[in-house]
């Protein structure tokens, strides 16, 4: 048995939430069309692979560190690389990363990861991000009250709903773990419709996107699901996961019911 929690329902993801939204107001946002093509053609492609029409704009610093949305710390990228390098520094992921979509998975020697760090350092010479204190300044005891005002509110919050909890459990059921077993296809439906809110919608609009692609095979492998793609891609096309998302089917390509089924949202 599993005890299971939606990452946009817990609360330590509202506390990232709130301090992301901060730092986002509060860097520098100066990033046009023309950087883009700029970038683009710089690095001929994804800046990581070199992969041609790249849809993604990937923070080389992420937000959380503190990195601005302006040139020299945005660069084009894949949805491949995008996804598998995450908030992780792009040095150490290009260099040793192993997972299912790293540069050494797909094939590139040690040469070319090399070459594409190189083009990568050219264009981001000279950025230096800000530390939280440097760029708040003398706001800085204001920001950090903020953000323990919001640890306390949290705090609070977990208290009240677990005595929500408690007043409203069903005789003979534990409601902390529940097998998946016993989840009907309802609850089955909420769990894919919610992961995908939070590992592909929600990036995608922090990252200022107008549109993004899904893959329903790469939700059914990161959710570790089994014989589901049919049910994963039902709930990819639904009102009810449109609604949630606040998003448009834009458009659809592949199987109705595979992995290789690809779903693209305008944000």
């Amino acid at each position: 048995m599993t005890k299971v929690r939606t990452q946009t329902g817990s609360f330590a993801y509202a506390k990232y939430q709130l301090r992301r939204s901060i730092l986002e107001n509060a860097l520098e946002t100066d990033y046009t069309t023309e950087d883009y093509e700029a970038s683009l053609e710089f690095f001929g492609g994804c800046a990581f692979c070199g992969a041609k029409q790249p849809p993604r704009k990937d923070h080389l610093v992420p937000v959380i560190q503190c990195g601005d949305f302006i040139p020299r710390n945005v660069v084009p990228a894949c949805q491949k690389c995008d996804d598998s390098k995450g908030q992780k520094e792009y040095h150490e992921w290009m260099r040793n990363s192993s997972s299912r979509r790293s540069l050494k998975t797909r094939g590139f020697t040690d040469e070319q990861v090399g070459e594409r760090i190189e083009l990568i350092e050219k264009w981001q010479s000279g950025y230096r991000p800000m530390t939280e204190a440097e760029l708040f300044g003398e706001d800085y005891a204001r920001y950090q009250e903020i953000l323990q005002k919001m640890e306390q509110l949290c705090e609070e919050a977990k208290r009240m709903t677990s005595r929500v909890r408690s007043r409203n459990r069903k005789p003979g059921v534990d409601e902390a773990f529940v097998s998946q077993s016993s989840k009907n296809t309802e609850s089955s439906a909420d769990r894919i419709r919610r992961f995908i809110l939070s590992h592909y919608v929600v990036p995608a609009r922090n990252r200022g996107e107008k549109t993004v692609t899904v893959r329903a095979g790469d939700v059914h492998g990161q959710m570790s699901l089994h014989g589901q793609h049919a049910n994963v891609c039902q709930a990819m096309r639904g009102d009810k996961f449109l609604n949630l998302a606040n998003v448009k089917l834009k458009s659809f390509r592949g199987s109705l019911a595979g992995a290789n089924a690809y779903f693209t949202y305008q944000l």
